[in-house]
């Protein structure tokens, strides 16, 4: 599917795209700042909204922080109220780590107007448009390397 305008589409995209995580990535510390986390605390509980309750384990992998690292980090959301740990049923071994459902309505509270613009700017395109949109970060989810680093 090449075209003679990808030369110039491409790195126009990947400006775009640099930006935009630029961009949040800044806004997500901000936010850290103002409820007083790390911003990794802040993703950590991202990823707690968006996986549900999960394990450690899953919690390392997708961050690509050590068992210790994402203990750490466990800890620190836990002492500030934002994280349980409870016995997973599944397996005795593990517990399973979900978000304090007070502490989640402030943080969706705390998002609303991004929200609102993000869906505000969604309905400015089509439904086609927003399959590719959808298709190209799919793509990029599942091509992304694994989180832990290869050695050197």
């Amino acid at each position: 599917m090449s075209s003679d305008r990808q030369p110039r589409l491409f790195p126009a995209l990947n400006r775009a795209v640099r930006l935009f995580i630029a961009g949040s990535s800044l806004y997500s510390q901000r936010m850290a700042e103002k409820f007083g986390l790390h911003p990794t605390d802040m993703q950590f509980l991202n990823l707690l909204e968006l996986l549900g309750p999960t394990t450690p384990g899953v919690l390392g992998r997708c961050s690509g922080l050590s068992s210790g690292g994402v203990t750490v980090v466990l800890d620190r959301l836990e002492k500030a109220g934002y994280i349980r740990r409870s016995r997973n049923p599944a397996d005795r071994r593990s517990v399973l780590i979900s978000i304090v459902p007070a502490r989640q309505k402030k943080l969706t509270a705390s998002y609303s107007t991004v929200q609102e613009q993000f869906h505000s700017i969604l309905g400015g395109f089509s439904d086609e448009e927003l399959e590719i949109v959808l298709r190209f970060f799919s793509a990029a989810n599942e091509a992304r390397p694994p989180a832990t680093p290869e050695p050197i």
